[in-house]
């Protein structure tokens, strides 16, 4: 088992035994065609590096999913690390609110902030992108469940590397019969 294999395996079964509601694979097959788009372009910045530069991620390269983009920022706290919102898109404050500028403990519950900083913490270890699936917990969005792409950006100036995070929630009902509509199409 390679490294990077054993990381996620160990976040996915940390989630599962502490009820966080995100499961990862390594990046690709997404059903949202705005995250393979997101993953081609990341992957066209990159350009045989590990990870494209934040720079390289422009408005006009991001255009047909920047509504979606969030970009979170590490941030060494007295207690471990901690994340920041630098930028929250358009399509996440139409059903959380803009959170830009604020930190995941000020914005998430206490009860859930440690599947967070996890989730992140992962992205950042592996330097690599994935693909999570979320089924919100919050009372105000539990309705929703996402699909994301999350991956690293370099910042030479700092040397933390952000998180790219691109995300497409829908009503968990929906993602429900797409599941169900794929298991009797033989897509499952």
């Amino acid at each position: 088992m390679r490294a990077s294999d054993s990381i996620l395996q160990a976040y996915n079964d940390r989630a599962k035994a502490s009820g966080w509601p995100f499961q990862c694979v390594p990046a690709g097959n997404f059903e949202q065609a705005g995250l393979n788009q997101a993953l081609a372009v990341w992957r066209e910045k990159a350009r045989g590096r590990a990870m494209p530069a934040r720079a390289d991620m422009t408005v006009r390269a991001m255009k047909s999913f920047l509504t979606h983009v969030s970009l979170l920022e590490r941030v060494p706290g007295a207690t471990g690390s901690r994340y920041r919102l630098r930028l929250h898109g358009s399509a996440q404050t139409r059903y959380d609110g803009d959170k830009t500028g604020m930190f995941l403990e000020d914005i998430i519950d206490a009860k859930r902030i440690d599947g967070y900083l996890a989730l992140y913490d992962t992205v950042l270890a592996l330097g690599a992108p994935l693909r999570v699936v979320s089924h919100y917990q919050a009372p105000e969005i539990n309705y929703l469940t996402g699909e994301s792409l999350l991956a690293p950006l370099s910042t030479p100036q700092s040397g933390t590397p952000l998180i790219l995070s691109v995300t497409y929630a829908k009503p968990r009902i929906e993602a429900e019969v797409a599941a169900i509509h794929a298991l009797l199409h033989g897509r499952g």
